[in-house]
Formats: C-alpha cells, sequence, structure tokens
C-alpha cells in the first residue's frame, strides 16, 4: 500500500504542484502576485468535496459513462484554457492593463480550479477508500508524508531549474505549459477510448519494456509530457498537433506585431 500510495501522488497529486509551478512562475514574471492561487485553491477545495459526494451519481448517468465524460471534457477544456492564456502572454509589454491582468488571472485560476478539483478527487476516493482499513490507516499516513514530500521537492526543484534556463531561454514556462496540457488532452483520449468514442485500433507500439507507463518515471513522465506506453495512431496526431496548435499560437502574435511594425517604419520614414 506505500508504494500504491506513492505511485497515486505521482498520478494525481504531482499534477497539481507541477501547473502551481509553471503558472506561478510564468504569472509572476508578469507582475501578478500569486493571490489568485490562493482564491482558486480554495474554490478548488469546495469542488473537490462536491464532487466527491456526487461521483457515484455522475458515475451512472450515460449508460454509466458519465465520469469518463465529465473527466475528458474537463481536461479538453483545459487544453483549450491554455491556449487562450499562451495567446495573451506574449501580446504582454509593459505594464499591464487591468483587464489584462484580469483575463491572465481568470485563465489560470480556472486552469487550477479545474486541474486541482480532478486530482484531489480522485485521491480523495483512494484516502476514504482504505483509511478504515484494518492496519492500513498508519501505512496511509507514511505514504501521504513520503509522496508529498516527494511531490513538493519536484515543484521546488522544477521552479529552481525554471528560474536557471530562463536566463537562456524565457519562454521555458510557456513550453512546460504547452507539454502539461497536451499530456491533459492525451488523458481525454484515453477516457475516450475507454468508452469506446474514440477508435481503440491497434497501438504503433508498446515502449513498456523501456519504461513501464505505471511505473514511478513513467507517472513523472505522464505529468510532464503526456506520456502514453502504448498510443494509438489517432492519439499520436491529437497530440502532435496540439502541440503545434500551441506553439503556433505563442508566437503568432508576435510574428503579426513584427510584420506590422516592418510594414509601419518605411511610411514613417517616407
Amino acid at each position: 500500500m506505500l508504494i500504491n500510495t506513492i505511485i497515486l501522488f505521482l498520478r494525481d497529486a504531482l499534477p497539481i504542484f507541477v501547473i502551481s509551478t509553471i503558472l506561478i512562475s510564468l504569472l509572476q514574471h508578469q507582475g501578478i502576485k500569486p493571490i489568485w492561487y490562493f482564491i482558486a485553491a480554495g474554490v478548488s477545495v469546495i469542488f473537490s468535496f462536491l464532487l466527491l459526494t456526487a461521483i457515484d451519481d455522475i458515475s451512472h448517468t450515460i449508460d454509466s459513462t458519465g465520469r469518463e465524460w465529465l473527466y475528458a471534457c474537463l481536461y479538453i477544456i483545459c487544453y483549450f484554457i491554455a491556449l487562450v492564456l499562451l495567446m495573451q502572454l506574449p501580446k504582454m509589454q509593459g505594464q499591464l492593463s487591468t483587464r489584462q491582468h484580469w483575463n491572465i488571472c481568470l485563465c489560470a485560476g480556472s486552469l487550477m480550479v479545474i486541474v486541482i478539483t480532478l486530482n484531489s478527487a480522485n485521491f480523495l476516493i483512494y484516502i476514504t477508500g482504505y483509511w478504515f482499513q484494518n492496519n492500513a490507516s498508519n501505512v496511509l499516513v507514511a505514504g501521504v508524508i513520503l509522496g508529498g514530500g516527494i511531490c513538493a521537492s519536484i515543484a521546488v526543484l522544477l521552479y529552481f531549474l525554471m528560474a536557471f534556463i530562463e536566463r537562456y531561454c524565457r519562454v521555458i514556462a510557456q513550453f512546460l505549459l504547452i507539454f502539461f496540457s497536451a499530456g491533459l488532452l492525451m488523458k481525454a483520449t484515453n477516457l475516450l477510448i475507454q468508452i469506446d468514442i474514440l477508435s481503440s485500433e491497434r497501438f504503433l507500439w508498446d515502449s513498456n519494456h523501456i519504461i513501464i507507463e505505471n511505473s514511478e518515471l513513467g507517472q513523472l513522465l505522464t505529468v510532464f509530457v503526456g506520456y502514453d506506453a502504448t498510443p494509438t495512431m489517432l492519439q499520436l496526431l491529437l497530440y502532435l498537433s496540439a502541440i503545434f496548435i500551441a506553439f503556433g499560437l505563442m508566437f503568432l502574435p508576435t510574428v503579426i506585431s513584427k510584420q506590422s511594425l516592418t510594414i509601419t517604419l518605411p511610411k514613417e520614414a517616407a
């Protein structure tokens, strides 16, 4: 149970730590104080308990596929929220206007609320299921402490690593956000495959003999880049398309502004 609890932390708690670190770092460079995060975290706690109490009823809807539909739709929404956030950030030069400030905080807060709510609900289901088992509470507490320490350590290392890399690549946080959100899209496709909405055609490959998807390293890669040991062709195409679209939208405003500047300068010179 100890190992299961640690893996559960890597699967459900680590995404919360990672996206929190990425967004806090990202907004910090825009001069936005982290008060938005504390508000989002408080709202997420409420939503997590509401989802926990309603998950059984949700699961029995839509021919017992309600939970998969809910999670898949919210993961897809997270991806599009990340796109909106990425589109706004390159435009920000100098001091933010009040409207820009609130738009960025709204996108980041909404993304945080959804990620924390879904992952916390999964974790709470596990905790409430095993807490009252005989001789399970002590092992569970040890697993929670150890798993929480691992996730917190990874988050701290990630924060300082981003701070170091930003000296050479200022958009490292945006890159991490793109791969994280594309990973959420991969989770959505896996859920839709489980309920036969997407085709579960032949897998392109099986890399479990290299990195087991449910192992500690596999869960770590799943969080950061959406690792899937057995992807289908459709999943691979969706994943690559999601990354290319995100990069395109992130750099498009910069390209447009440079073209506008190039066109404007000759007119002014004339």
